[in-house]
């Protein structure tokens, strides 16, 4: 994967949340969520490769305690 950036309407659409305020408390609430990062004035954006592994280690967490 390259240095792609998604954007917040992107990364709220990968784990299916509809509103801002959802995204916010996660990335307050678990400290292994990705960074923002910052992209303009009032845009923010997230690296597509911490996104995709940050799912990956639920998947696996989620099947250590299965």
């Amino acid at each position: 994967m390259t240095n792609q950036i998604l954007s917040k309407k992107e990364v709220k659409a990968l784990l299916h949340f509809k509103s801002d305020t959802s995204l916010y408390t996660l990335e307050r609430k678990d400290e292994t969520f990705p960074q923002k990062i910052r992209i303009g004035l009032r845009r923010v954006g997230y690296r597509a490769d911490e996104i995709y592994s940050w799912l990956e280690s639920r998947r696996v967490e989620r099947r250590e305690v299965a």
